[in-house]
C-alpha cells in the first residue's frame, strides 16, 4: 500500500492505523517526526481466491471440493522439456509418470485412480479456462509396438505459466461435463502488469545420464559363434564391456526472454523461449521455439476489458524411443556377447563401391528378439520424427453491466500442422523395409484443429446476510483431425525418400494412410453459490452436452449435475486459540467421458491393411450409446493452526465409473463377430492429505509441504447377464488387455485395473518339489506348465504415494529439496528375463561362481536352467519385483545477488539443480516410476525400456 497522508495529532496521542485486508496497528506518538508504518497482511480477513473450472475465481472458503494450486516458479526451478514432469510428487492424489521415450516425450497424468477401460485416463488440460486439444501420442502396446511420440501440452512454455490449479475430483471439474471424469489441470498464463517495464532473461541448462540400469556381468564370455554369453570365465587380460558406455550425456538447454509493461488502462506481455534437448541415445533430439503475445485493455470508463493473446510454436523431435524390440537399439546393446569386440560394432556402416552407398556392418544375422540390425544403425539410419507448427489465438471480452453483473465472451483457435516421416536406409534388414533392398519410407501429414467459443453471465451480489455468486452460459467446441500419407518400400533408387520412389503394389506393409474425425459439442451450463454470513455455502452446478458422437443413436444429449456444501466452523463457533481456521466440506458430482469416436457412425466398410481389401463392419450396431458416467462423493476438511503457519487438508472420496464401452465376442453362428456393450463398474476410493508449514524468523524462512494419498481400485462389475433388445443374454467374465510374453494384463470382477497374470509355472510333485528331468538333471521347458488358468502375480497400481518438499531461504540464499515415495504394487522385467536367458546378467555370473542354481535341496546347471526359465516365454513369475521406491527427486541451491551490487538496476539469481539424484530404496532392476506408455495399460513393464534419467544443471535469471 503506497500513499501520503497528513494527520493532525499531538504528542502522546494514540493513533490507530488500519486498512482492509491488513492487520491494524495502534501507535503512541512520541515525537513530531514523520512516521513510517508497515502493515502486515491479516490472513484472517483476506479471502484467498483460487481459479476453478471455466476460469471462474472463487473464495477458497466457499469451495466444497479440493483444489490444489501450484505456482509457476515450482515448475521452472528444476526444468524438464515437458513441464508436466515437474509436477510429480507436488500434488496429492495425482500420479505423474515421465515417459521413457526421453526428451519431449508425453507424460502420464492420472488423478484418483484409473477409471476407464477403453480410454487413456489422462487428465484434461485447460488454459485460461478453455479446454485444449491435447493429442497424446505416448501410448505403446506389446512386444512389437511402434515407438511413441509426444503430446500437445508439452508445447507450452513453462515460463509463460503464472499458476496451475489441479482439479482432481469430479465435483471440482463438473462444469466440463463429458470431459471431466479424469480431472483437470487448469493453467493460468501470465499477463502484463501495471508499472515500469520489466525484462526477465533466464537460462536453464541440464545434463542427464541413466539413473537406474540393470546389473550386468563381464566375468564370463561367449563361445565362438554364439551370441549368448555362456562360455568360459574371462581372462584377466580381457577388456570389460559396459552397456552404459553406449549412452551419451543428454542435454536440455532452455532460454527465455520476457517483457512485461503496462499502465492503468493497458498491459502487455511478450516472451520468446527456446528449448534444445538431446537424448542419451545418440541421434535423438527435441527442439521447440515459443513466441507469445498477450495484451489486456480497459475502455468505456473501465467497464469493458479486452484480453487477446497469440502463441506460435515450432517444434521438432527425432527418434523418441520407449521400449520393445522394434526400432530399439537396446536389445543388442544389453545382450551383446561378452568376449566380442564392441568397438567393431561402433563402425556400423561401410561404403559399398558396387552400390555406391553406405551399407550396414552387422555380422550376427538374427540372434533373436528382432536384433536384425546393428544398434548404431538403428539409432542413426532408421530415423522417425515429427515436425510441427502450431498457433493458438484467443480473445475475451468482458463487459461490466452493473457492479454485481458482467458478461464475458471468449473464443480460442488452436491449430497444428504435423509432418511425420519414417526413413529406413538401404541395407536395413529386409524385414523392416518390406523386402526392398532400397529402403523404406513412411510419410503422413496430420492437421489437428480446435475451435472454442463461450459466453457467460456472472453475478456476484449480496442480500444482507446472503451472498450469491452465479454463472450461466453456453459453449461451442469443435475438434478436427485429418491424417493422410503413404508407406512402403522404395523401388528404384536407394535412400531417395520420395513418394515417386515408392512401391505402389498394395500389401500388408504398403498402403495409403488415411484417417480422421470431426467432433462437435454444444453445451449450456450454470453454477450457483449461495453463502450465508460468509460461513455456510451451498454450490450447485449443471451442464448439458449435445455431442456429435451420439449421431445415429437415440440419445441426443446428457446432463451432468453436482452439489456441494461447505461450512467455515471457525466463523460459527469460538475454537481454541491454536486453531486459526477450520472448514468442513462435502460434495457429489456426476460427470462423464466421451464415447469412442466414430462408433455410432454406422460405417459399413473399413480398409484392412493386412489383406489390402475392404472388409465389412464386424461389430453389431448399437441402437443406444451413453458416455461413461462417473458418480463421485467427496468429503474433507481444511484447517490452519498457529496463526496460519501450519495448514492441513484432508479429503476422502469414492467414485464409481459405469457405462464402460468394450467389445464382447459373439457366437460363431452370429452375423457379427463382436458387439459393443456398455456396462461395467470401476470403483476408486481413497484419501488425500496435505500438511504444510510456513514460518519466518527474521531473515530465515522455512516452507514445508507433505502430501500423501492412497487409492484402492476395484472392478465391481464387467458384464453380468446383460439382455439385448432381442432377449439374448451376454456375460463377460474377463477382458484380456494383452501383455509381453507369458505376462498379461487381465481384467476380472473383483480385481483391479492393474492386475498382472502369468500363464507359466514350474511343474511340481505332490510334495511341492520342482520336477527335475532325469536325462538333463534340470528343469525343462516342456515341464514349465502352461496353465489354462492364469496365475495372479499382483497389481501394477500403487497403494499410496508420498511427496515431501522443503524450501529454506536466508538473506538471498535458498535451498530446496523434495523426497518422493511410492508404496505397494509390483513391476515385472522381461528385460531381466531375456538377460538371464543370454547369460549377460549379474545373477547368471553369481550362479556360475556358486557352481549352480539352488533348486529343491540341490543345485542345477545355470546355463540349462536360465535358458529354460529365462526369456519372455519362460517363467515370468520369477521376474516380479516390488514397486516400492523412495528417492531424492529434486534438489536446488540458489543465491540472489544483492541488487545494490548492480546499482539497483537489476536482480540476478543463480542456482544449481538436480533431479533423481539418489534412489534411497528400490528392489526392482529398473526405475519403477518410469513408463513406456501413457495409456491405461502396459504400466510397470520393462521390456528394454530406455532408463530414466539422473540430471543436474544450473539456472541463471536476470531481471531489469
Amino acid at each position: 500500500m503506497d500513499g501520503n497522508f497528513k494527520i493532525q495529532a499531538a504528542k502522546g496521542d494514540v493513533l490507530e492505523v488500519s486498512y482492509i485486508g491488513y492487520a491494524s496497528q495502534a501507535i503512541t506518538l512520541t515525537s513530531a517526526q514523520p512516521l513510517k508504518v508497515t502493515l502486515g497482511e491479516d490472513t484472517q480477513v483476506l479471502d484467498e481466491v483460487v481459479v476453478t473450472a471455466l476460469g471462474i475465481k472463487r473464495a477458497t472458503k466457499a469451495l466444497s471440493y479440493n483444489v490444489q494450486e501450484v505456482k509457476g516458479d515450482e515448475l521452472t526451478t528444476v526444468k524438464s522439456a515437458n513441464f508436466m514432469n515437474s509436477l510429480a510428487g507436488k500434488v496429492a492424489g495425482v500420479n505423474i509418470n515421465a515417459s521413457s521415450s526421453g526428451v519431449g516425450g508425453a507424460t502420464r497424468v492420472v488423478m484418483r485412480g484409473t477409471k476407464s477401460i477403453s480410454s487413456d485416463n489422462n487428465a484434461l488440460y485447460v488454459i485460461d479456462g478453455v479446454p485444449i486439444f491435447n493429442t497424446n501420442k505416448g501410448d505403446t502396446n506389446g512386444q512389437y509396438s511402434a515407438q511413441p511420440r509426444g503430446e500437445g501440452i508439452s508445447d507450452i512454455n513453462p515460463e509463460d505459466i503464472e499458476s496451475m490449479s489441479v482439479l482432481s475430483g469430479p465435483a471440482a471439474a463438473a462444469l466440463y461435463g463429458s470431459n471431466a471424469a479424469s480431472g483437470v489441470i487448469l493453467i493460468t498464463t501470465k499477463k502484463g502488469k501495471e508499472g515500469k517495464a520489466r525484462i526477465i532473461i533466464s537460462n536453464n541448462s541440464t545434463f542427464s545420464n541413466p539413473f537406474i540400469m540393470p546389473e550386468f556381468q563381464n566375468s564370463y564370455i561367449n563361445r565362438a559363434g554364439s551370441f549368448a554369453s555362456w562360455g568360459d570365465k574371462a581372462s584377466s587380460l580381457f577388456g570389460t564391456y559396459e552397456p552404459k558406455d553406449f549412452f551419451n550425456t543428454g542435454t536440455n538447454i532452455q532460454n527465455n526472454v520476457s517483457l512485461s509493461v503496462g499502465n492503468e488502462k493497458n498491459q502487455t506481455y511478450l516472451s520468446v523461449g527456446t528449448t534444445n534437448a538431446t537424448g542419451i541415445i545418440q541421434n535423438s533430439k527435441y527442439d521447440r521455439y515459443n513466441f507469445t503475445f498477450r495484451n489486456t485493455t480497459k475502455f468505456l470508463k473501465d467497464k469493458m476489458t479486452l484480453d487477446v493473446g497469440f502463441s506460435y510454436i515450432i517444434q521438432e523431435d527425432l527418434n523418441l524411443m520407449a521400449q520393445g524390440e522394434y526400432f530399439n537399439p537396446l536389445p543388442a546393446v544389453y545382450l551383446f556377447p561378452r568376449g566380442e569386440n564392441f568397438e567393431a560394432v561402433r563402425m556400423y556402416k561401410t561404403y559399398d563401391t558396387t552400390r555406391k552407398i553406405d551399407v550396414q556392418n552387422w555380422g550376427w544375422g538374427d540372434p533373436g528378439y528382432s536384433m536384425k540390425n546393428n544398434p548404431y544403425w538403428v539409432a542413426n539410419e532408421m530415423n522417425h520424427g515429427m515436425k510441427k507448427q502450431r498457433y493458438m489465438a484467443n480473445a475475451s471480452l468482458k463487459y461490466e453491466i452493473l457492479d454485481w453483473l458482467d458478461v464475458t465472451g471468449r473464443v480460442r483457435i488452436d491449430n497444428a500442422t504435423n509432418d511425420y516421416s519414417d526413413k529406413r536406409n538401404a541395407s536395413t534388414d529386409l524385414y523392416f523395409t518390406n523386402s526392398s533392398i532400397y529402403g523404406f519410407y513412411k510419410y503422413y501429414k496430420a492437421d489437428d484443429r480446435q475451435a472454442y467459443a463461450d459466453v457467460m453471465a456472472n453475478i456476484n451480489k449480496r442480500f444482507g446476510d446472503l451472498s450469491l455468486s452465479a454463472n450461466i452460459g453456453g459453449s461451442f467446441t469443435q475438434t478436427y483431425y485429418d491424417e493422410r500419407g503413404f508407406q512402403g518400400g522404395l523401388k528404384d533408387m536407394s535412400n531417395v525418400f520420395s513418394l515417386y520412389n515408392m512401391t505402389t503394389t498394395l500389401d500388408k506393409d504398403t498402403y495409403p494412410i488415411e484417417s480422421g474425425y470431426k467432433q462437435r459439442t454444444n453445451s449450456i451450463f450454470a453454477s450457483a453459490e449461495i453463502g450465508w454470513k460468509s460461513m455456510l455455502y451451498m454450490t450447485l452446478t449443471g451442464r448439458n452436452d449435445w455431442d456429435s458422437a451420439l449421431i445415429n443413436t437415440e440419445q441426443s444429449s446428457f446432463f451432468y449435475p453436482s452439489i456441494g456444501l461447505s461450512g467455515v466452523i471457525s466463523e460459527m463457533v469460538k475454537l481454541p486459540k491454536a486453531i486459526t481456521y477450520l472448514k468442513v466440506r462435502g460434495s457429489f458430482a456426476s460427470v462423464g467421458a466421451p464415447i469412442p469416436k466414430n462408433l455410432s457412425s454406422n460405417k459399413t466398410y473399413e480398409w484392412d491393411p493386412a489383406t489390402s481389401q475392404w472388409k465389412l463392419q464386424t461389430y453389431r450396431p448399437l441402437p443406444k450409446l451413453y458416455p461413461e458416467r462417473t458418480n463421485s462423493w467427496e468429503a474433507g476438511l481444511n484447517a490452519k493452526f498457529f496463526n496460519n503457519s501450519l495448514s492441513l487438508e484432508v479429503t476422502w472420496y469414492k467414485a464409481n465409473t459405469r457405462k464402460q464401452t468394450f467389445q464382447v465376442p459373439l457366437s460363431g453362428t452370429a452375423v457379427y463377430a463382436t458387439m459393443y456393450a456398455q456396462s461395467g463398474n470401476i470403483e476408486n476410493k481413497g484419501m488425500e492429505f496435505s500438511l504444510g508449514y510456513n514460518k519466518s524468523w527474521g531473515d530465515f524462512s522455512w516452507n514445508s509441504n507433505l502430501t500423501f494419498s492412497f487409492n484402492k481400485n476395484k472392478i465391481v462389475e464387467l458384464l453380468d447377464d446383460a439382455v439385448d433388445d432381442e432377449g439374448n443374454h451376454y456375460s463377460l467374465s474377463e477382458i484380456d488387455k494383452g501383455g509381453i510374453g507369458s505376462a498379461k494384463v487381465i481384467l476380472r470382477k473383483g480385481g483391479s485395473m492393474g492386475d498382472m497374470y502369468v500363464t507359466n509355472r514350474l511343474k511340481r510333485d505332490n510334495e511341492g518339489n520342482v520336477f527335475i528331468d532325469k536325462a538333463s538333471q534340470n528343469v525343462k521347458k516342456e515341464d514349465i506348465k502352461n496353465s489354462d488358468e492364469f496365475i495372479h502375480i499382483g497389481s501394477v497400481l500403487p497403494k499410496s504415494n508420498l511427496g515431501f518438499r522443503n524450501d529454506f531461504s536466508y538473506k538471498g540464499i535458498s535451498l530446496g529439496f523434495m523426497l518422493a515415495a511410492r508404496f505397494g504394487g509390483i513391476v515385472i522385467s522381461p528385460t531381466q528375463a531375456v538377460m538371464d536367458q543370454f547369460g549377460v546378467s549379474k545373477v547368471t555370473a553369481l550362479a556360475r561362481d556358486n557352481e549352480g542354481v539352488p533348486v529343491n535341496n540341490g543345485k542345477v546347471d545355470p546355463q540349462t536352467y536360465y535358458t529354460e526359465v529365462g526369456g519372455i516365454s519362460g517363467l515370468m513369475s520369477n521376474y516380479v519385483y516390488s514397486a516400492t521406491n523412495v528417492r531424492l527427486q529434486e534438489l536446488s541451491v540458489g543465491y540472489s545477488l544483492p541488487a545494490k551490487w548492480f546499482n539497483n538496476k537489476c536482480n540476478l539469481s543463480l542456482s544449481i539443480t538436480g533431479h533423481n539424484l539418489w534412489m534411497i530404496y528400490n528392489k526392482a532392476p529398473f526405475d519403477p516410476e518410469a513408463t513406456a506408455s501413457t495409456g491405461t495399460y502396459y504400466q510397470g513393464v520393462d521390456y528394454f525400456m530406455q532408463p530414466s534419467l539422473r540430471s543436474w544443471g544450473f539456472n541463471v535469471k536476470i531481471q531489469f
